[in-house]
């Protein structure tokens, strides 16, 4: 019954919820969405203790934002470099940003988008950095490796493909854990709950259980100076050695459908889980070589998507109250500070909505799903607020991204953009501020482009159905009746003063009408329609057939047809790159198939092109050129459809 409210989808934004890596970079950086320590706990000192008045604004000073892309997954921050991932419409992509600015210095694009006309859309696993390598993992189940410095592929494999995987329909979530030179990931396949892969190549190292997999990512602890991982799955919570995937103990939670998108949280010798659904949270007490004993559990702490986090003994999270997260609405519940030994609550708290946390010298950092930054003392006394602004005063996105903290900057990310912040004393960021201007990019109003684009949606744009393609398909036709049309009107008002010449310039008119026809239908007809009307194939094969055509009468022309016929070539070829480009920059990625579909056609458009040349009759020869044409996008069509 919960595949009907979808809970799982928010729980996919819980893979923002990362684990690690075996060696840890500097302190002052955020290698994981957890943290240095895996904890939500930054080493991080110096930061301002209030929020105060700067730049005309109450709030903290902005060193940059900057257009991102959709997806919940967090920004890893490592020396000057963050990383995280997104998606277009063109795809999934790891992307590096320079920390001071903003700018991207490079991304990779390593699958299609995930469902990017849903609520939940995007990838949401957060990239994990260890020894110069950036592992990912994408909603499809894609786990790659990539070269921090530059981006180039390093290896990568489908583990819900591979290992048959089960767990998480709703897309895979589960962030790279990178201990040890081995890469832990639940996957839920059987005989392979949870596997362990090479580091260096990505080849199996151990694969164990069957259990099915959920959203959370596997989590290193260390009990009694014993290494552990810890794997939070649908019904079980279990612990297996890293060396050899000996499963070590189980905790059995539920026995039916579930989902569990937050972490585990650990502070020896107490491992706290907490659960989606108003489930509550239990708290193990662990001593290795023993079997875990439950000390308590509570139904005062119950987390969705936002994970808690554990300082000096006393948990701090929020708990939800509502039976998931919408979205649609705040989210009920109270913010809480309990007693991680007795379950006992502190203080709690509805000053803060719903809200993620990290911690920094002694303060917890909140950011509440409506965007709003919050600082508070941590301490099990009282809630005691400190300071508190919006991150982009007048904006009221959702934010569902933890923030990551390093060396001194804040960095939120929602569906739409990035945001660098300064969390030290603003007198010092002049001195701090690098030489170079800071990317600044703001979305402007909407102009005719957006406009035009605005029924630009729907799974057409990445999935067309042949449903689909028989719409577009009737929608490419008028333009060959106008450019038809056009240009016999053209030849019947010419051919008396033109005799000779009338019908060469219709034939122009015809191919130049067709191709603005098709550029421009795909514009006007989905704003008309109030849906995506794809009728750009026109324009491609107009310049096609004449590309042949040229091909053809430098067969039987001189040098200059010859020298001619290279030139159309050229043309067209730039003319492909073109459209390429502009699919891809527009988000009409499989608008790419059209291209496919030039060679399958060929054998008909070339024998079109053939009689076209070979003849001075306009009409039978717009007819073999839609005839031709429907050849062309049929094959394109097939094509787009069995891919995507």
């Amino acid at each position: 019954m919960w595949r009907v409210t979808r809970a799982g989808l928010w729980l996919l934004a819980a893979l923002l919820w990362r684990p690690a890596v075996a060696s840890e970079p500097a302190g002052s950086d955020w290698p994981h969405l957890r943290g240095p320590s895996y904890n939500g706990v930054s080493v991080e000192t110096g930061l301002a203790d209030t929020w105060a008045l700067t730049e005309s604004r109450v709030g903290l000073p902005l060193l940059w934002l900057t257009d991102l892309g959709q997806g919940y997954s967090g920004i890893i921050a490592v020396g000057s470099k963050l990383y995280t991932q997104a998606q277009t419409l063109s795809g999934q992509y790891v992307v590096c940003l320079d920390a001071d600015t903003g700018r991207r210095l490079w991304r990779y694009r390593y699958e299609w988008p995930w469902e990017p006309d849903s609520d939940w859309p995007g990838p949401r696993a957060t990239p994990t950095w260890c020894d110069g390598k950036i592992y990912f993992a994408g909603a499809f189940g894609t786990v790659g490796c990539l070269d921090a410095e530059t981006g180039r592929h390093v290896w990568s494999v489908n583990v819900t493909e591979k290992f048959k995987g089960l767990g998480t329909e709703y897309g895979y979530s589960c962030s790279p854990l990178v201990e040890g030179g081995k890469v832990f990931l639940p996957v839920g396949g059987e005989g392979a709950s949870v596997v362990a892969l090479d580091a260096r190549d990505g080849s199996v190292v151990w694969k164990t259980g069957s259990e099915q997999a959920s959203y959370s990512p596997a989590y290193p602890i260390a009990v009694g100076g014993q290494r552990q991982i810890v794997a939070y799955l649908r019904n079980v919570l279990a612990a297996f050695d890293p060396a050899t995937g000996r499963q070590l103990w189980e905790d059995r939670w539920s026995e039916s459908y579930d989902e569990h998108a937050s972490w585990p949280v650990y502070e020896e010798p107490y491992l706290l889980t907490c659960a989606a659904f108003r489930g509550g949270a239990r708290v193990l007490k662990l001593d290795a070589g023993a079997t875990p004993r439950v000390v308590w559990q509570s139904k005062e702490l119950s987390t969705d998507i936002f994970s808690s986090l554990i300082l000096k003994g006393h948990i701090y999270g929020f708990d939800l109250h509502d039976f998931q997260p919408r979205g649609t609405r705040p989210a009920r519940g109270r913010f809480k500070c309990i007693e991680l030994a007795t379950g006992k609550v502190r203080w709690a708290t509805d000053q803060t909505g719903h809200a993620m946390v990290i911690a920094a010298e002694g303060k917890l950092i909140l950011l509440n799903e409506g965007g709003q930054l919050i600082l508070v003392r941590a301490t099990p006394e009282k809630y005691e607020e400190l300071s508190r602004t919006w991150v982009l005063p007048g904006e009221h996105d959702l934010w569902w991204t933890p923030p990551s903290l390093s060396r001194g900057r804040l960095f939120v990310r929602n569906q739409k953009q990035a945001v660098g912040l300064y969390l030290r004393d603003p007198k010092l960021l002049q001195a701090e501020r690098p030489r170079e201007t800071p990317c600044f990019d703001f979305p402007g109003n909407p102009g005719l482009l957006d406009e035009l684009l605005s029924a630009w949606r729907g799974p057409s744009l990445y999935a067309p159905t042949l449903a689909d393609m028989a719409r577009w398909y009737r929608a490419c036709l008028p333009a060959f009746v106008g450019a038809s049309a056009l240009a016999l009107l053209f030849w019947i008002l010419t051919r008396r003063a033109w005799p000779r010449l009338a019908w060469r310039a219709g034939r122009v008119l015809f191919y130049v009408l067709l191709f603005g026809l098709g550029g421009l239908g795909t514009f006007a007809i989905s704003s008309l329609n109030g849906s995506f009307i794809f009728t750009w194939p026109v324009s491609v094969f107009a310049a096609y057939q004449l590309t042949l055509m040229a091909a053809m009468r430098a067969r039987k022309g001189g040098r200059r047809a010859a020298w001619a016929a290279r030139g159309v070539g050229l043309a067209f070829a730039g003319l492909c790159y073109l459209y390429s480009a502009a699919c891809q920059s527009l988000y009409v990625a499989m608008g790419l198939g059209f291209l496919v579909g030039l060679l399958p056609a060929f054998p008909v458009a070339a024998w079109v092109a053939g009689r076209i040349i070979s003849r001075k009759r306009l009409l039978p020869e717009m007819a073999w050129t839609a005839l031709s044409f429907s050849v062309y996008f049929w094959a394109s069509a097939l094509f787009t459809v069995w891919k995507t």
